[in-house]
């Protein structure tokens, strides 16, 4: 799939004939991220672009640099509106921390299976879980419990190979209908301007040498690195902000642009016979003191654990972590032996040059990081203490060094745990995600939901941080403030240093992306600018309907699944203010009944908002009691046949039917 997948690249640079002058007319110096080896001169992976004269061009609707999983999500959705999209993509992967970045052990939640993620992304891990289903041995259910890995990280590990193939299949009928073009081992270099807006994206392909110049309406940044916002023009913000500029309770009193979380080049150990070592790295000694079993959580506590042996007061072994395949669930022959993803203390890096506009700077950081990572995985092999503590080295752990799809048996990119941020219209703070209550505080433009501790893999002292609440994506935080056709979809959203350590996991991306590229697909159809979208209501409806109808929850309510009748009109009045959120709670309570000042506020809504032809009130002694359906018939309303008191899952299904006749009349 990977070769077909270079293969079309290469056929769609030659069909695109139509050239056009370059405005640039310069040469330019970038990272080949597959390039980097981990010993020998870091700079021979950077190439030189001479840009032609004349570029062949490529006409889209909406331009996504970088195939990080929410510019996956932000393809898929867009093309499935039926705009054109082009995708660019460095690595062989598409799915960035899923897939090319190793870590296809998800970071869930225990609402993830249920109604803590987007119909599409559950969709995304079933058919992983389908994958593998046919190769279980008998007695191991293939359902939606499935862990191939049975890790205890999360609910799901399975491998980045059988990851991406799934994600790629997603996207193969928009592929193949010619609405999605994607341009894998390729990577922007220049962005070109007229005024505040971006007309195209010249992106390098590393393996043809050929520049392609994409015009677009709308662009998405969906790298691994933030790294078409400075080309963009775009404002962004780097490192940990300062008290005075956030307000946040935990942030420094000081701002420090370099404190990005730490990177790791993930691997894959298999168990054989016969030993297979890793070579030594040359700067092994250097390295070797930062080597453990010990690891620290997200409250701040470190843990110190065995290879193959749970300890007490862990939650398992080493080996058994970030486990992929755990072999004696499948049948005989179809694994050799289990495979392990490790990604620990102990190959974290903190190197500020990754973020640097220097690419030798930012090749130098890579090839540290790989030289950690391999260094680690020699010490495995050879120096690390056995569960009995009566020897040292594990000789029966290999490298596999196909499990990744790279030439070394490393993740094709670096894991990013933060990126360059862009200055958003809105920024998330921790004050917004830290609540006395049960779920964060409410954003009026939601398109998306999320779940998951402040965990801030920190490259210097970090107090422990406080536990994040169940939140919301705002959507102003996907906008940029001073580029109007640009939206950031990755871990490049507008979050601070501290609000990024929840928001930038795999779920979360996902939905990101996936409001990105129905933003930016309205925006095209419409003919409307990203910010009358964020700053029209009526606008702003029509993405949360759509975004809802697609199955992606933008309110939290664990008793509310997905699939359920009741999802569309519960997520959409509440996310329309017609309903209102429990503070004390996640659950909807679709059986409770309502009272007669919440059917007032939700019908006084409807008629501000022209729905509704007349105003509704109710006397004094009414507003705290439940209120019958016959009362609401007495002012002329149809309900139907519904009688009785009116509870809250029969009022959203109501009131919703309302709501989109009047907006289909509208549209």
């Amino acid at each position: 799939m990977n070769n077909k997948a270079s293969i079309f690249v290469i056929s769609c640079c030659i069909q695109c004939t139509l050239f056009a002058p370059s405005s640039v007319g310069q040469k330019l110096r970038l990272v080949d991220p597959m390039a980097v080896q981990v010993n020998g001169d870091p700079s021979r992976a950077v190439q030189t672009v001479s840009l032609p004269s004349r570029i062949p061009q490529k006409q889209c609707d909406v331009v996504i640099l970088g195939g990080e999983l929410g510019g996956s999500a932000a393809a898929l959705e867009a093309a499935s509106k039926g705009v054109r999209v082009c995708l660019t993509e460095p690595t062989l992967w598409i799915g960035g921390q899923m897939t090319a970045e190793g870590v296809s052990a998800f970071d869930d939640n225990q609402w993830t299976e249920t109604t803590g993620s987007s119909r599409k992304f559950q969709y995304l891990r079933q058919k992983i879980r389908k994958h593998y289903a046919p190769l279980l041995r008998d007695g191991i259910r293939a359902d939606t419990t499935l862990n191939p890995g049975a890790c205890w990280v999360s609910y799901e590990c399975s491998e980045a190979s059988v990851d991406h193939d799934v994600l790629l299949a997603m996207l193969a009928p928009y592929i193949k209908s010619g609405a999605l073009v994607l341009l894998t081992r390729s990577a922007p270099i220049v962005a070109e301007h007229k005024g505040r807006r971006l007309k195209s994206a010249i992106v390098y392909n590393f393996e043809t040498h050929q520049v392609l110049r994409l015009n677009g309406s709308v662009f998405i940044d969906a790298t691994a690195l933030g790294e078409f916002l400075p080309m963009a023009k775009a404002e962004y913000v780097t490192g940990a902000e300062a008290q005075g500029q956030t307000g946040e309770p935990d942030a420094s009193l000081k701002a420090d642009p370099d404190a990005a979380q730490s990177f790791t080049y993930t691997f894959v150990l298999g168990q054989r016979q016969s030993p297979l070592y890793v070579e030594k790295p040359a700067k092994y000694g250097s390295y070797r003191s930062h080597f453990s079993f010990s690891s620290t959580d997200a409250d701040g506590k470190t843990l110190s654990y065995s290879m193959y042996k749970q300890l007490p007061n862990t939650p398992g072994s080493f080996w058994s972590y970030r486990r992929l395949i755990a072999k004696d669930q499948f049948k005989p022959g179809i694994f050799a032996s289990d495979l392990s993803m490790i990604n620990w203390d102990s190959n974290d890096v903190c190197d500020n040059d990754l973020l640097s506009l220097d690419p030798d700077k930012q090749a130098k950081a890579m090839q540290y990081g790989k030289q950690v990572a391999m260094s680690f995985a020699w010490w495995l092999q050879h120096e690390a203490p056995h569960d009995d503590a009566q020897g040292r080295g594990f000789p029966e752990i290999y490298l596999d060094r196909l499990a990744m799809g790279s030439t070394d048996g490393l993740s094709q990119f670096p894991y990013i745990r933060e990126a360059r941020r862009i200055k958003a219209m809105r920024t998330i703070r921790e004050q917004d995600v830290v609540t006395e209550n049960a779920r964060a505080k409410w954003f009026s433009d939601t398109v998306g939901i999320g779940q998951y501790p402040i965990d801030i893999h920190a490259c210097g002292t970090v107090a422990s941080m406080p536990n994040a609440k169940p939140f919301q994506i705002p959507l102003g935080s996907l906008i940029s403030s001073n580029v109007d056709n640009l939206l950031a979809a990755s871990k490049n959203i507008g979050t601070t240093h501290i609000t990024n350590g929840a928001y930038r996991v795999h779920s979360t991306e996902w939905s990101i992306g996936s409001a990105a590229g129905t933003v930016a697909a309205a925006a095209v159809k419409k003919h409307l600018q990203i910010k009358q979208i964020e700053s029209n209501p009526f606008r702003l409806h029509e993405i949360q309907l759509e975004l809802i109808l697609s199955g992606q929850p933008l309110v939290w309510f664990d008793d509310v699944l997905i699939n359920s009748p009741l999802f569309e009109s519960a997520q959409l009045a509440t996310a329309l203010g017609l309903i209102e959120v429990p503070d004390n709670s996640l659950s909807f309570h679709s059986e409770s009944f309502m009272e007669g000042r919440d059917v007032v506020h939700a019908l006084h809504r409807l008629f501000i908002e022209g729905v509704l032809v007349m105003d509704f009130s109710l006397p004094e002694d009414a507003l705290r009691k439940p209120v019958e359906w016959e009362r609401l018939r007495q002012f002329g309303l149809a309900t139907g046949k519904r009688h009785g008191c009116i509870n809250r899952g029969d009022f959203a299904s109501w009131i919703i039917a309302l709501y989109r006749a009047n907006n289909s009349s509208r549209s």
